[in-house]
């Protein structure tokens, strides 16, 4: 193997912490709804249809199983330009 074939441990290091940013949640990896005390009703301005972790139509990347577009769980983060 040539030195321009190896891979530093740097560039694992990073290749691998990409690769969990981009890698889609497994539903056992996430928290159940209770854990997130996730409710079918906003809380005021706040609900799943604007946070960054919602994934239409009724997925979330933190919350196991469906979620609404007006829920809101304690894992609340509104997207950039959110109303």
């Amino acid at each position: 193997m040539t030195d321009g074939e190896r891979l530093s441990r740097r560039s694992l290091l990073a290749g691998a912490a990409v690769a969990a940013c981009v890698t889609p949640a497994r539903a056992d990896d996430k928290v159940s709804k209770e854990e997130a005390k996730y409710q079918a009703m906003p809380k005021g301005q706040q609900r799943c249809g604007i946070c960054l972790q919602f994934q239409p139509p009724n997925q979330c990347r933190i919350v196991q199983g469906p979620v609404v577009p007006t829920g809101w769980c304690q894992f609340f983060a509104a997207r950039e330009n959110a109303h």
